[in-house]
């Protein structure tokens, strides 16, 4: 059996008075512990950092540079990072604690025997985050079953759900099939209302397009302007 990985920075993108959440799934192989000379050597030669979305191969930090930030640094630095999310009031977390996975993949479906980072999640759902945007629809189905689903008060509504799934996929003349999972999930708790919106994974989003409702539009193009949509919405 694969040895257990951790979450080495899961609370350092918890942000005191955050609105907006971004949520990812868990650390490439180079960035969890137990740390290691080899995962060392990884980093040292690929430039990955330990911090979210670190990896050298991640798109993440490039798309937050455009549409939220200019001023963050590019390659990421976490000093740049946490000055910018606290300034915006945007906090980052994990969906997973730890885990085993499959070699050294960075696909979720690679990863098994989970332990899920539901309290840290919803204490900040509880504290007023009401956007979350989830860097995958994998994530987005953590959020809903693991998270969302024990918080006592909270009542998905299937028909703002449908509102603005429909309302942000039309502006960009992008179509779900019957066989696709939705793009996002709306929830009412106390007097709020919680958005939560999927997109591609940052690091491979062309192969995914058509799960985010891409048709005969050229790949890159479409995940280029779902991108700019999703990030000016967490953005607000």
């Amino acid at each position: 059996m694969f040895r257990k990985e951790y979450h080495p920075y899961l609370k350092e993108g918890i942000v005191k008075g955050a609105t907006r959440l971004v949520l990812g799934s868990f650390p490439v192989f180079a960035c969890t512990d137990p740390d290691s000379s080899e995962k060392r050597q990884i980093r040292n030669t690929d430039g990955t950092v330990r911090f979210f979305y670190g990896s050298s191969k991640n798109k993440f930090w490039g798309l937050y540079h455009e549409h939220i930030d200019p001023d963050i640094i590019v390659p990421v630095r976490k000093s740049s990072a946490l000055k910018s999310l606290r300034t915006k009031k945007i906090a980052f977390t994990d969906a997973i604690v730890s885990c085993r996975r499959k070699g050294k993949s960075s696909s979720d479906s690679d990863l098994y025997d989970k332990e899920f980072n539901v309290e840290m999640i919803q204490i900040l759902i509880q504290n007023g985050v009401t956007k979350v945007l989830c860097t995958s629809k994998g994530v987005l189905t953590y959020f809903d079953r693991k998270v969302m689903s024990s918080v006592e008060g909270v009542k998905f509504d299937k028909a703002l759900t449908k509102e603005f799934s429909d309302n942000f996929l039309g502006g960009l003349n992008g179509r779900l099939s019957s066989s696709n999972k939705g793009i996002c999930f709306v929830y009412r708790f106390k007097k709020q209302i919680i958005y939560a919106l999927a997109i591609p994974s940052p690091g491979s989003p062309q192969r995914q397009a058509h799960n985010f409702g891409c048709g005969s539009e050229d790949k890159v193009r479409y995940t280029k302007r779902y991108f700019m949509k999703a990030f000016k919405w967490i953005k607000k």
